[in-house]
């Protein structure tokens, strides 16, 4: 989830703090019958899904052999590929690898890309999600590195920054006592995030960003693979807010279900476009389509301040789709 600049949230603040404070206001009956929060913000069972959104049901079936340049990088600068027998030890002077660096760490960029396909799958099934969608994020957002990088605000291997920890916390009510807990036992939770000060909600995002930072200077290669883990099953929540958010979204700036106005295939590029851009940026741009019927003619109306939500969900589906 990448942090927009502080001059391009303040345009879109009051429609945030809208969309943020009506959570749990249903301004329409959800009419689906079976699925998880994503075909209930749908408000419709889809009849039928394309590929990538289809439950999967084996760790082979999300197995993947994709370039990752970052992650080979990370791979040679912390040693956990030996670098030795390549020019410069397989490294730009950027960090990127060069060519012989990207030979030598093909087959541990394949081993990483693929171990946690079985937290993966079990995260999907509990929160009722498509595994190669959350799969898919990864691959854009961090390249399977779950190391956090804190002068960016990006912190595990769905790159959540303080908005996603906010989203989280706003629109997983059961997440955010798991959290709130953490912090306070079982009193002082009950109230709900957004009734809190804006002190305590900040120090509950950053109990979230700490749980998911996979950081470790003792570990192997720097990262702790099982804080990479958790963090697979937090984006998986994160996921399953910005449906929420995202039916919200559709329905402040239209007075329409997602359903009534596009696919259900549609609806997900909207929702993982929100979880990237915002839900700033997503009001923004249904408002200026006024009845939109197809992702297209929502990403074709982005700002110049949040085009990057069209060129994600390309990037997207260059993972997911065949």
């Amino acid at each position: 989830m990448a942090s927009r600049p502080w001059s391009s949230l303040k345009r879109f603040a009051l429609v945030a703090i809208l969309v943020i404070c009506t959570a749990g206001y249903s301004p329409y009956t959800v009419k689906a019958e079976s699925g998880g929060t994503c075909q209930a913000a749908y408000g419709a069972s889809p009849t039928s899904l394309p590929e990538w959104l289809e439950p999967t049901q084996s760790n082979m079936d999300l197995s993947t052999t994709y370039r990752y340049d970052l992650l080979s990088g990370k791979l040679l600068l912390t040693g956990l590929v030996d670098g030795s027998s390549c020019p410069s030890r397989g490294l730009n002077l950027d960090g990127s690898p060069n060519a012989c660096g990207l030979d030598v760490t093909r087959e541990q960029t394949i081993t990483w890309q693929n171990q946690y396909d079985s937290v993966i799958l079990s995260a999907a099934q509990s929160n009722d999600l498509p595994p190669k969608i959350i799969k898919a994020v990864i691959g854009v957002e961090s390249q399977f590195w779950p190391a956090a990088n804190w002068i960016r605000g990006e912190i595990g291997l769905g790159q959540m920054t303080e908005f996603g920890a906010d989203l989280v916390l706003t629109w997983r009510p059961e997440y955010f006592q798991g959290i709130c807990r953490q912090a306070f036992g079982n009193g002082g939770c009950s109230a709900g995030y957004r009734f809190l000060d804006l002190s305590t909600q900040r120090l509950l995002r950053g109990l979230v960003l700490r749980e998911i930072d996979a950081t470790c200077p003792t570990c192997p290669g720097g990262v702790d693979i099982e804080r990479g883990e958790l963090a697979v099953r937090v984006l998986a929540e994160s996921l399953n807010a910005s449906c929420s958010q995202s039916a919200r979204v559709i329905s402040l700036a239209t007075g329409q279900t997602p359903s009534s106005l596009m696919s259900y295939e549609d609806f997900w590029r909207l929702v993982l476009a929100n979880y990237h851009a915002g839900a700033g940026c997503t009001y923004q741009a249904i408002r200026r389509v006024g009845t939109p019927s197809s992702w297209n003619s929502i990403a074709a109306n982005f700002s110049i301040g949040c085009s990057s939500g069209a060129e994600y969900i390309r990037r997207i589906e260059e993972q997911i789709k065949p």
